[in-house]
C-alpha cells in the first residue's frame, strides 16, 4: 500500500517503521525536520518537511495515489481537518486519526472517520485493571464497545456446555484454551477443569462476567 503518515512523533515514527517493515511504501510528513530522527535507520520511505495543509506538500507525499492516511499529530482539529480533505478531495479510501479529547472523538466518528483515542482507551483499560482485576483484557474493538477478555473457567462451569455462557448481543465464547492449545468452540463442547475462556464481551455486560466467575 501507499501510506501517508502525518506527524513523526513517538506514535507516527513507530507506525511508519512498522509499515515500512511490512513492505509498504510510506511517506512521513512533519514540519519539524528533527522529528525524522525518530525513524529507524532501516526506514526506506519518504521524509517530507512542511505544512501538511499545503497542497504541494500533500502532492509531494503522493496523496493523489495514496491507499491510506494516518494523521497522528498533537492537534485533534488538524488531524480531523486533514482526514476530511483526504476523503472528500483526494478520495483516500482508508483514513485513521488520533484524537486526545474524548468530547471531540464522538463528533468525528459521526463524520465517518476512524478514530483512535488513547485517552478513552487508556482510561478504560486502567479502569478494568482496577475494578475488574479478575478479567484479563486482551483487546478492545471499535471504540471500546466490545472487549476481548480471558478468564479461567470457574469450578461451577466444569462439565457444562460452552454455549451456556453465551448471552445474545452481550457475551460470546470466542475460544477455549485447553492444555495450552486454543480451540474454537463446537456444538456440544463441554467445559473442562483448567480451561481458559476467551470471551467477546459488550462493555455493558462486564458485570455479567463477574457474576459468572463468582458463581
Amino acid at each position: 500500500m501507499n501510506v501517508i503518515v502525518v506527524g513523526c512523533g513517538r506514535v507516527g515514527s513507530y507506525l511508519a517503521d512498522l509499515l515500512n517493515a511490512e513492505g509498504h511504501r510510506v511517506a512521513v510528513i512533519d514540519k519539524d525536520p528533527k522529528a525524522f530522527e525518530r525513524l529507524s535507520a532501516g526506514f526506506k520511505g519518504i521524509r517530507i518537511e512542511g505544512d501538511v495543509l499545503d497542497r504541494e506538500v500533500l502532492y509531494q507525499a503522493g496523496i493523489q495515489n495514496a491507499d491510506a492516511l494516518a494523521s497522528v499529530t498533537n492537534s485533534d482539529s488538524l488531524n480531523a481537518t486533514l482526514a476530511i480533505i483526504a476523503r472528500n478531495k483526494f478520495r483516500v479510501p482508508k483514513l485513521a486519526i488520533r484524537v486526545f479529547d474524548p468530547s471531540h472523538a464522538e463528533v468525528y466518528r459521526r463524520l465517518g472517520i476512524l478514530i483512535i483515542s488513547p485517552t478513552e482507551w487508556g482510561a478504560s483499560f486502567i479502569k478494568d485493571v482496577l475494578v475488574h482485576p479478575e478479567l484479563h483484557p486482551k483487546l478492545t474493538l471499535g471504540n471500546g464497545e466490545v472487549k476481548i477478555v480471558e478468564v479461567a473457567v470457574p469450578p461451577g462451569l466444569v462439565g457444562r456446555p460452552v454455549e451456556s455462557v453465551n448471552i445474545p448481543q452481550q457475551v460470546i465464547v470466542a475460544a477455549i484454551v485447553r492444555q495450552g492449545k486454543a480451540l474454537i468452540p463446537y456444538p456440544g463442547m463441554m467445559f473442562q477443569e483448567n480451561d481458559f475462556l476467551t470471551l467477546a464481551v459488550s462493555t455493558t455486560a462486564t458485570g455479567r462476567i463477574e457474576e459468572l466467575i463468582s458463581h
